[in-house]
């Protein structure tokens, strides 16, 4: 057992995974519109778990590997869904795979050409926000989170699609912080936000 653990306390990953599962049970278990009844999720072999890293040069995070070997390849989670490390849940021709880039793996794609990725080195979720970004202004920026409290977030309902924004004090674009978006929710929707 790991020094600092009592029997029976689950860590935050194991808290993470149990809160996924149960609101995959309640269901819906991804954000983006959908056609149709949802379909079953089918989770990852592991062989394409070892493929996908092979690929990227860096192990999945633990909680990750987790949830698409145990859970479902992709099709559950933020935006349109997590992105599958092959065949099954794509965005287009994306796959999680195919969305990397130096270490860097597609988590999800919240419309707009908006993503959020996970910097593999150093296990920082990042969001990408293309629609304002100026010349000479990265589209990318840190959202200060692990994916084990981004997954958290979104079983509790609490995750932002990432969204670019200039300081009103300082002039620096940056990712809008829970408050800022909490406040245009309030301004479009009144007080309790968006209606279900």
């Amino acid at each position: 057992m790991p020094c600092g653990y009592a029997a029976g306390v689950s860590s935050r990953e194991d808290l993470a995974f149990e809160a996924v599962v149960r609101r995959i049970a309640a269901g819906p278990y991804f954000d983006g519109l959908s056609a149709g009844p949802l379909a079953p999720l089918r989770s990852a072999p592991p062989a394409a778990v070892a493929e996908a890293e092979d690929l990227i040069g860096q192990p999945l995070p633990s909680l990750l590997r987790r949830l698409y070997v145990e859970v479902g390849n992709g099709g559950f989670g933020p935006g349109y869904g997590l992105l599958g490390l092959r065949d099954l849940h794509q965005s287009g021709s994306t796959n999680a795979r195919s969305g990397r880039r130096d270490g860097v793996l597609t988590l999800c794609y919240w419309g707009c050409g908006i993503s959020s990725e996970l910097d593999l080195v150093d296990g920082q979720v990042w969001g990408r926000d293309p629609n304002p970004a100026p010349d000479g202004v990265s589209c990318t920026f840190p959202q200060h989170m692990t994916v084990v409290d981004w997954f958290l977030k979104w079983a509790e309902g609490t995750l932002h699609q990432p969204w670019l924004v200039q300081d009103p004090t300082t002039g620096v674009w940056r990712g809008a912080t829970d408050a800022e978006h909490a406040a245009v929710l309030e301004d479009m929707f009144g007080v309790g936000g968006p209606a279900d």
